[in-house]
């Protein structure tokens, strides 16, 4: 469907989840804005284009909004079905973008060394799958750059962190739609039916409440995101406030599990008894909590307001004393 003129978006599934992929249709050129999963262009973007008239050969550019399996699994696909595509990214996504097993190591499998978290084989190896192939980035974006789609149409590149370091954002003034990936999450997943099935998966709060405050100062007539209904009108900005709150009641939710346990909890305590104090998805993913939970303890960390019990493995963290 087309959400504004000449942007289109592309809808399919991730699990239980919408992936809504977009096409900015230039007479110029056209952009594809993430890849999904490996299978994805085969499954649904190219069936897609098709629809409307185009071949995969006349996409010119993948912008990937950040590093995740879900926006640029499909790159290596992309790529070889049009070999002359640019595939772009944010430049502090790069490494992670390029190599699924980097990608692997610093995201997804990121806390186990210090507490002890990962996923199961089973999860790796569809993960893995998703991921698809490495490919190289041919160029990388730090915010700030215009894009000439033809016929006098421009669109915005937006450095919009906090979920990933180099997260990007589309901006199409034109009719003032911003394309943002996951960059804001509102306070849960929805499923197809709008139920909750997951909690947010923000990394540093601070550049995530950062970007929170920057979309919400731009002239934003429609949010569309990769995995919520699009937000219109009065409905942007409810949706940032939603996003908002969530990190406000998540770091609320860290102290008062840590007031009540002195003796300290680990980060799998943490997320098993703030999930359902946070959200009413399922509470076998209460373990996701982990992305954004570790970057609360961080910040408090260097607020001194937490401490770390020396020595622990996995580590250990207490409220520290007045």
């Amino acid at each position: 469907m087309e959400i504004a003129p000449d942007i289109h978006m592309i809808a399919g599934l991730v699990g239980t989840r919408p992936l809504q992929l977009f096409l900015l249709r230039g007479q110029g050129q056209s952009v594809l804005l993430d890849t999904g999963c490996a299978p994805d262009p085969e499954q649904i973007i190219f069936p897609y284009l098709s629809s409307i008239g185009m071949d995969a050969q006349e996409t010119g550019m993948v912008i990937n909004t950040h590093c995740d399996m879900d926006h640029c699994g499909g790159n290596r696909s992309v790529k070889l079905a049009n070999p002359a595509v640019q595939i772009t990214c944010g430049v502090l996504d790069r490494e992670l973008i390029e190599n699924p097993q980097v990608m692997w190591a610093r995201r997804y499998n990121a806390y186990d060394e210090k507490h002890g978290i990962h996923y199961d084989d089973a999860t790796r190896k569809s993960s893995f799958e998703a991921m698809g192939e490495p490919q190289a980035v041919d160029r990388t974006w730090r915010g700030g750059e215009r894009i000439n789609l033809g016929d006098g149409w421009e669109v915005e590149i937006h450095h919009v962190p906090g979920h990933s370091k180099g997260h990007l954002a589309v901006f199409d003034p034109r009719s003032r739609t911003m394309l943002s990936g996951d960059a804001v999450q509102g306070a849960m997943y929805p499923d197809i039916d709008g139920h909750p099935v997951l909690c947010p998966t923000y990394l540093e709060p601070a550049s995530y409440l950062a970007t929170v405050e920057y979309l919400e100062s731009l002239p934003i007539a429609c949010l569309a995101t990769c995995h919520w209904p699009l937000k219109r009108g009065p409905a942007v900005r409810e949706f940032l406030a939603e996003s908002r709150g969530f990190v406000q009641r998540a770091e609320e939710a860290v102290l008062a599990q840590l007031t009540r346990n002195p003796a300290g909890l680990t980060l799998r305590e943490l997320t098993a008894r703030c999930g359902p104090v946070l959200g009413s998805w399922p509470r076998a993913v209460d373990g996701e909590l982990v992305y954004a939970l570790a970057g609360h303890l961080e910040i408090l960390l260097t607020q001194n307001r937490i401490t770390e019990a020396p020595g622990t493995r996995p580590a250990v963290f207490q409220l520290a004393s007045p």
